[in-house]
């Protein structure tokens, strides 16, 4: 990190709920820089060969510690005095190691709707890469990502295989997803994935300053700027109006929600996973 850099924020969250959206938003300003994509391949130097994404800080070493301290603000082009923003959705498997790293982090905990991040990631498993975004990832990656571009390749394939154009496994690998993969359904697996992610994330920033922790709900996010301006003032971000401008011309109220339409099924193992959650974090009718 720039040595002269405000401490940086990351934002932390299951895929598919709308992390993507509020990392741009908050990087629309002046004095913020984002990484562009995630970079789960930046934070697993060193541990591409570990079966998930929980890293603890006991793997953590100097040199990993070194090299995503410097790729970070790379990939971000940040300049001397501007706030970094990064989001890889996988962080939310291992916070207290993304602390080691950078340990005066200020997190934002973005939360949405399990059943729609269940029905959205169910659609993301299945679709095609988008290719362009595949390349500026690749050209992005240093030649010592080399390991993690190995791994890549093969879960890309072996997915293609299993009738699975978005990998065998896609987004956030908490322990024992590969063998929920050969054992269970497709809503099953990306139920789990939610309630996983958010369970971790939500008990790991317990242990953080809260302070530094900002936790918001993606259906606040986008019902009008009040979520937001709290945010930006948590944050002390330094060109507010702008974030707010871009949030305007971003923003999707009328979103229809598409979980009501899978099959009874489908639901119901959905459900089944996910009701007790929902109902801790106060969604409507999670039964």
């Amino acid at each position: 990190m720039l040595d002269n850099s405000p401490a940086p924020v990351i934002v932390i969250g299951a895929a598919r709920s709308g992390t993507k959206f509020l990392r741009d938003i908050l990087a629309s300003g002046a004095g913020v820089a984002a990484v562009p994509y995630d970079v789960n391949y930046v934070w697993r130097f060193g541990a591409e060969a570990a079966p998930d994404d929980c890293l603890t800080p006991a793997h953590l070493t100097d040199r990993q510690r070194r090299f995503i301290r410097k790729t970070l603000p790379a990939l971000a082009h940040l300049q001397p005095g501007e706030v970094l923003v990064e989001k890889t959705v996988s962080n939310t498997l291992r916070v207290p190691y993304v602390e080691a790293v950078l340990p005066q982090a200020r997190y934002v905990h973005l939360i949405r709707d399990g059943r729609d991040v269940t029905e959205s990631a169910m659609r993301l498993w299945q679709a095609p890469p988008s290719w362009g975004a595949l390349f500026d990832k690749l050209r992005g990656m240093p030649l010592a990502n080399l390991g993690y571009a190995a791994w890549f390749l093969w879960n890309f394939s072996t997915g293609l295989l299993a009738g699975r154009k978005g990998g065998k496994v896609w987004g956030p690998r908490y322990p024992g997803i590969d063998a929920d993969v050969q054992a269970q359904s497709l809503t099953q697996v990306c139920a789990q994935q939610w309630r996983t992610t958010v369970e971790t994330a939500r008990a790991d920033l317990r242990s953080i300053p809260q302070d530094r922790v900002f936790e918001i709900r993606y259906e606040d996010l986008v019902a009008d700027d009040r979520a937001l301006r709290r945010l930006i003032s948590f944050l002390g971000l330094p060109d507010p109006e702008a974030t707010l401008a871009a949030w305007k011309a971003r923003v999707e109220r009328s979103r229809s929600v598409k979980w009501h339409k899978m099959p009874e099924q489908q639901q119901s193992q959905m459900l089944a996973i996910l009701g007790p959650l929902l109902g801790e974090l106060g969604y409507a009718d999670a039964s």
